[in-house]
């Protein structure tokens, strides 16, 4: 792109952190987002690439933490070129973010900000107010949000303080101006926002008494007075102790004009008369009249269970000394999971530590019938709720919002703010006291809540399958629940923990007592049906009512992320899948799961996994029918194949460098998306119950290329930990590759098809496949296949406990990886070879072949097939009556597998170095390697393994003196 559309860009901290260019708007979230924060508040100055590293990452850093910076600064460039902007420069000792002053918020501001006060120096208030106002305008919420890092918390409190000076420069200008209302109104958001700040209760004070407001302005001093002790042991400042002495005297010197009232500081409605300034004289001490006690908690939950954690939060959070302000607890959750019930629950069970009342509202956030309570109708229904009559209620918002926290001060009140939309909704219904507890409801998440207020965030999820029996049980009685346990067990799987979702099932249930359990069982479990179960024509209980009401406070681009998710043919996503699924860049993705989680449509399991609840991706699904066209869902799908194939083709090679055959599989080269083995494999775990899920989808869309391509991208993770899914992955392969007619592919499939049936101990239905294999090679002149193939039979062979009938073929493959000129896949068969030697009884020239073999994996650094040479040279010495030798070469294999993150074979490798050690009578350093080899299948899920280690370890423990004998010894499984 040309500077032109480069000098367009303009960048924003002060709120999310914002790419803006003429194409639209760039949000950054994650590392890139804190990435960019940092050279930003440090713009047109070089930061070091060790200092970018210590405030992205807390103590102790990552691994190669320059390396990746480094990394992190080129995705970041390739955000922003892809925007339009090209901003980071690379400079001696790191990098530097090249801005006019315009082009970032921050710079912007401070600019105005300094204008602002120059005009003020000059004697010209009303020009200094509108330059605050043109430099507070830059502001668009909480600054960096959605950033994390070392250096958030610092930077967010110092542009806190310069936004918040920027706010007193103004009251003072209005102040000067004789704008009394305006500045009234910004002081009493800043005094609220700060309790303890002085300077501004000042301004406050003047503001009010300049008003006529003389009681109130006193009242303020009694508020900052009362707290400054309680919490800090002192007196206000001698400045603001004689202000309010002066206020008291009426001192004139205080007065200024007024300024006409402010159209901004009146609420919409009827005209409502100011509560009369309070005059000399006998009627100013009279006594007020007694503020009822509210009492307006709506009825407990009939049917409550579980919740325990979150109860016990709550008990914590009313029973802390609150020192610093109100006790706020939001509880969010999906609509239906309860959050309304635990909030009753819990306020009418405390109800004693709240003897000055309990105050409702609800805030009809997302009612499927009306739409939010505006926050200052709820306002003035608290205010009724507190006594004061419509008569003596203040205009002002700001001033009703006072008023509200001069009556809760120093009472016990708890205030329950229902089904909230937002953080804007509730801040005005706050109370500012010690004393009172705040419980909010939402489905959103108000992380802005907790940042502002110091509320205490309670995410609600399902109820555990225990609860949710136990709830059942409460609805419908012991006897019926008793009848079926088959169909309750059902019942509660479909209905996924959701207690809205139970409710409803066991008032249809309750409607026909004499109905058996398994009518609506049976009409649960077909998903196509499930959510119409559920349908209770009552939009304040229907499922997809409450699922449609967060739905459609979504934005549209997070809505349709969120449709396009219900697609994904499991439940779990990471974030490059819901990337391809949207066909977004990553950042944008990432913003829009944000929105997501945020909304309590998604679940962030861990960092960078997304989980739908199975009726949220349900109502998803219907969403996407509706609301996409088919060729934005056939297009996203596609996507989402694409993506899986190539990123499991990239994994793949950074587990199996140099595999065979692999070129011709994948032509297109690998994209560099893992660091290392590690990373890779950590991928293939977290997508593993995805991987034939795709391939099945695959198969469905009539993507025949990319079901074999998947099957080969996925089969070194499947080799090592997931033998029934290998099998599956092939099947599927062989079937496509039938379809696709393609003898060679089709030759392929067979191919790995029987080594899968091998390896899961199939091995009559591996040797038929390989055999095929081995005959569509040979007709297609294909020695390479030919050689891979005659390996793997030998392999077979060996399975099934033959090694006479596997040397054969093991010494074809040698002779045709010799004709091949290939090296590496030579020694594959030398040491496949001396491994049948070697089971054989043919030690010496066992270990001929495979020192040999190992020889050959050294020099071509093929660590994979070194370790498994490494197995044998241990088997053989063992075998061979040298434990001291096999101790040696195991040692070295185990080292090897656990750098390789090969979990599964060095599992293997630690059983054969406890059997060494038992046939030599050490039985300590046995027992220690096979309970590791122990914990290690228990791990992977390997029952018949662990049994097998297990019963060594029983026999160990109670006939010791077995030590003597040797012990059984398995060989390598996979070689």
């Amino acid at each position: 792109m040309g500077s032109e559309g480069r000098a367009r860009a303009a960048f924003r901290v002060l709120g999310p952190v914002e790419l803006a260019t003429g194409a639209g708007h760039v949000a950054l979230t994650g590392k890139q987002g804190a990435l960019l924060a940092i050279l930003l508040l440090n713009a047109n100055h070089v930061v070091s690439v060790q200092r970018l590293a210590e405030l992205l990452w807390r103590e102790p850093l990552p691994s190669a933490p320059s390396s990746r910076v480094r990394m992190l600064v080129s995705d970041l460039r390739r955000t922003c070129r892809t925007a339009g902007a090209d901003p980071i420069r690379t400079q001696r000792p790191g990098y530097v973010v090249r801005l006019k002053p315009d082009q970032l918020d921050l710079t912007d501001f401070l600019d105005r900000v300094a204008r602002a006060r120059e005009a003020s120096a000059e004697g010209d208030p009303a020009s200094a107010v509108a330059r605050y106002d043109e430099a507070l305008s830059r502001w668009r919420g909480a600054p960096l949000d959605g950033i994390n890092g070392s250096f958030v918390e610092t930077e967010v409190a110092r542009l806190e303080e310069l936004r918040l000076q920027a706010r007193e420069e103004r009251a003072a200008a209005l102040l000067a101006t004789g704008r009394h209302a305006e500045a009234i109104a910004e002081l009493n958001a800043v005094v609220t926002d700060h309790p303890l700040r002085e300077p501004a209760h000042g301004q406050l004070m003047t503001a009010l008494h300049r008003s006529g407001r003389r009681v109130d302005a006193l009242a303020v001093y009694r508020s900052l007075r009362d707290r400054v002790v309680a919490e800090m042991g002192l007196e206000p400042e001698p400045e603001l102790q004689r202000l309010h002495q002066r206020i008291l005297t009426s001192d004139t010197a205080l007065d200024a004009p007024r300024a006409t009232a402010d159209p901004a500081d009146t609420a919409p409605g009827p005209p409502v008369a100011e509560p009369p300034v309070e005059q000399p004289g006998p009627a100013a001490h009279a006594p007020a009249a007694p503020i009822p006690v509210p009492r307006q908690l709506p009825a407990p939950p009939a049917h409550f269970v579980g919740r325990e954690r979150e109860r016990a939060e709550l008990d914590r959070l009313a029973g802390e000394r609150r020192t610093n302000g109100v006790a706020i607890a939001a509880i969010s959750g999906t609509g239906g999971m309860g959050k309304t019930s635990l909030a009753l629950r819990w306020a009418h069970d405390n109800m004693d530590l709240f003897p000055d009342g309990q105050l409702y509202v609800n805030l009809h956030g997302f009612d499927p019938t009306s739409g939010p309570l505006p926050p200052h109708v709820a306002l003035r229904h608290l205010l009724t709720s507190l006594g004061i009559p419509a008569a003596a209620m203040p205009a002002g918002k700001v001033a009703q919002s006072g008023l509200y926290r001069s009556l809760v001060a120093g009472r016990r009140l708890l205030v329950v703010l229902d089904n909230a939309r937002d953080v804007a909704q509730v801040e005005p219904l706050l109370p500012g006291g010690p004393h009172c507890t705040v419980l909010i409801t939402s489905r959103n998440r108000l992380p802005g809540l907790s940042a502002a207020s110091g509320a205490t965030l309670i995410g609600l999820g399902a109820l555990t399958d225990a609860d949710a029996h136990r709830l059942l049980r409460r609805h419908l009685g012991d006897s019926r629940v008793a009848e079926d346990p088959g169909s309750v067990a059902v019942l509660v799987r479909h209905t996924g923990g959701l207690p809205l979702a139970i409710g409803v099932l066991t008032a249809r249930a309750a409607m026909h007592p004499d109905f058996p359990l398994s009518i609506l069982a049976k009409a649960l479990s077909n998903p196509s049906t499930r959510l119409d179960v559920l349908r209770t024509g009552d939009l304040n209980t229907d499922l997809r009512a409450a699922f449609a009401a967060s739905y459609e406070a979504l934005d549209a681009a997070t809505a349709r992320l969120f449709t396009l998710l219900g697609l994904a043919p499991w439940p779990d996503v990471g974030l490059r899948s819901a990337a391809a699924l949207a066909g977004l860049p990553l950042p944008d993705a990432e913003l829009s799961l944000y929105r997501l989680e945020a909304a309590n449509l998604i679940h962030q399991q861990r960092p960078g996994r997304y989980r739908m609840h199975d009726l949220v991706r349900l109502y998803a699904a219907e969403r996407a029918q509706s609301d996409r066209t088919d060729d934005e869902r056939a297009e996203a799908l596609t996507r989402l194949v694409d993506s899986y194939a190539h990123t499991a083709s990239t994994a793949d090679r950074v587990l199996y460098p140099g595999r065979p055959l692999a070129a011709r599989i994948f032509p297109d080269p690998a994209r560099d998306e893992f660091e290392d083995a590690d990373s890779a494999w950590a991928w293939f775990e977290d997508e593993q119950p995805g991987l034939v899920a795709v391939q099945r989808l695959a198969a469905r869309l009539g993507m025949d290329a990319a079901v074999f391509r998947l099957a080969w991208a996925a089969d070194t993770y499947h080799k090592r930990c997931q033998h029934e899914q290998r099998v599956e992955s092939w099947q599927l392969a062989l079937d496509a590759a039938g379809r696709l007619g393609h003898r060679n592919t089709e030759a392929f499939a067979h191919w790995y098809l029987g080594y899968a049936y091998a390896q899961a101990a199939r091995v009559e239905d591996g040797l038929e496949h390989l055999l095929l294999a081995l005959d569509l090679f040979e007709q297609d002149g294909d020695v390479e296949g030919q050689a891979h193939t005659s390996h793997t039979l030998g392999f077979a062979w060996l399975e099934r406990g033959e090694p006479a009938r596997a040397l054969p073929h093991v010494e074809n493959a040698l002779r045709l990886q010799r004709e091949l000129q290939d090296p590496r896949w030579e020694a594959n068969a030398l040491s496949a070879a001396g491994w049948c030697h070697a089971v054989l009884g043919h030690h010496s020239t066992a270990q001929s072949y495979c020192e040999r073999a190992l020889r050959l994996f050294r020099r071509h650094e093929d660590r994979n097939g070194e370790s498994a040479t490494l197995d044998s040279l241990g088997y053989i010495a063992h075998r061979a009556g040298r434990p001291d030798e096999a101790l040696h070469y195991y040692g070295r294999c185990l080292e090897l597998r656990e750098s390789l993150g090969n979990a599964y074979q060095a599992a293997d490798t630690l059983v054969r170095i406890g059997d060494v050690h038992h046939g030599s009578g050490r039985l300590t350093a046995a027992r220690r390697a096979w309970q590791r080899a122990l914990d290690s299948y228990r791990e992977q899920r390997r029952a018949a393994e662990a049994d097998n280690v297990r019963e060594k370890i029983r026999r160990l423990a109670v006939r010791p003196s077995s030590a003597a004998r040797r012990a059984g010894h398995e060989g390598p499984a996979d070689r």
